[in-house]
């Protein structure tokens, strides 16, 4: 960075870029201990930042970290083994204030599932490597991703990780876990969770918020679209439906498992960014997307809109069908919905109308859904107003 104080401590926005961080782990709220590495000179002004939010505070022990990183990450996991009771432990970079608590989610979840986890980004940049001689090699992008943070770790594990390597360069845990011979699971990360290392990432953060604050983006602050399926229907059953398995002698007939439900809100969220449709995506052509669970598009879809710097804010659906009845299973299918777009059960609305008897609808032999979805800039604050507590 270049700068005299520590990157953390740089002004963002009228505060420091610390604070920014621990906002983020104050809005995902599930944080049993928090373990803040400082440098002993710093200690003072990051001991201010934690005092100024009383539920970080209550959870904070702010630990000296040494001279390399992975001698900063065993400061703290020593406070969390010596504190006991701590199964898996995130370890994330404060200079990365842009992660949602959704990601944190993500993380802990496979973390705690399989022992490690850690998130990454496909890149999209061709890659050329320097030669000895000066010439420009261009490298393969092909299955390369770039991690971030944070990462997740079953703590016994990533403690036996870094005593077993001590002199082992990392440039960060999973480093070190893999190097253990365990797997670390990947999960979806996020474009915006971009580490500030240099004075151009400051100034892109710097304008990130600016945008914030004139309620604007470059493609707007709020993004509605439109999404539509039918499917024939046949004999035998279940039904499939908004990721849910009805109680129906008919199924939809479709290349995918032809849930009609997932298809219709997958398009909407397309329409919204113009990025195409499904069929685009997904072609029925492809032999590969046969029999494939709609839920599998819908998360596919739900990465491009966040990768996109947006996120699903509600949805609205009307399901033509004139049977089965839906009361019974509409909230379990607003809550697969809700699990697939990270939103909660109560911002997805399911409505269904029946033909009356009148044409392929009405006679049995065809299922029809309409879907609306409003989509939010992740640049904007959700709230007017930082809430002093989470909720």
């Amino acid at each position: 960075m270049g700068a005299a104080t520590s990157k953390v401590l740089l002004d963002l926005g009228g505060r420091p870029l610390l604070d920014h961080s621990l906002e983020v782990l104050q809005k995902w709220g599930r944080a049993d201990r928090l373990i803040i590495v400082a440098r002993p000179r710093d200690r003072e002004a990051v001991e201010d930042s934690v005092g100024r939010r009383p539920w970080i505070n209550d959870r904070s022990t702010v630990v000296e970290g040494g001279s390399e990183r992975r001698d900063s990450v065993l400061a703290g996991l020593r406070v969390l083994e010596e504190a006991g009771g701590v199964q898996t432990v995130l370890i994330h970079d404060a200079a990365r204030p842009f992660a949602s608590a959704a990601l944190f989610d993500r993380v802990c979840a496979q973390a705690s599932k399989s022992g490690a986890a850690a998130p990454g980004v496909e890149i999209r940049d061709t890659l050329r490597r320097q030669s000895e001689d000066g010439r420009l090699i261009t490298v393969s992008r092909e299955g390369l991703w770039a991690i971030q943070t944070p990462q997740g770790f079953e703590l016994s594990l990533l403690l036996r990780a870094h005593r077993s390597q001590p002199n082992r360069a990392a440039t960060d845990d999973a480093v070190l876990v893999e190097s253990l011979g365990h797997r670390v699971d990947l999960v979806p990360g996020e474009s915006l969770n971009f580490k500030i290392t240099s004075p151009d990432d400051l100034r892109l953060a710097q304008a990130l918020l600016a945008t914030w604050k004139g309620g604007a983006t470059m493609w707007g602050r709020v993004r509605v679209g439109i999404g539509h399926d039918s499917h024939r229907l046949a004999e035998p059953g279940p039904l499939r439906l908004g990721g849910v398995d009805l109680d129906a002698s008919f199924h939809a007939v479709g290349h995918s498992d032809g849930d009609a439900l997932l298809h219709a809100i997958a398009d909407a969220m397309l329409g919204a960014l113009a990025l195409g449709d499904i069929g685009q995506l997904f072609p029925d052509t492809d032999a590969s997307h046969q029999g494939q669970d709609s839920a599998t598009i819908l998360e596919h879809v739900h990465r491009l809109v966040i990768d996109r710097g947006f996120r699903p804010q509600h949805v609205d659906t009307i399901i033509h069908l004139e049977g089965p009845r839906l009361w019974k299973t509409r909230s379990r299918m607003q809550q697969r919905i809700a699990q697939i777009l990270e939103i909660g059960p109560e911002q997805v609305s399911i409505k269904a109308k029946t033909a009356e008897g009148v044409g392929e609808i009405g006679a049995g032999r065809l299922i029809a859904v309409d879907a609306l979805v409003q989509l939010e800039s992740l640049l904007v604050p959700t709230d007017p107003m930082p809430q002093p507590n989470p909720p």
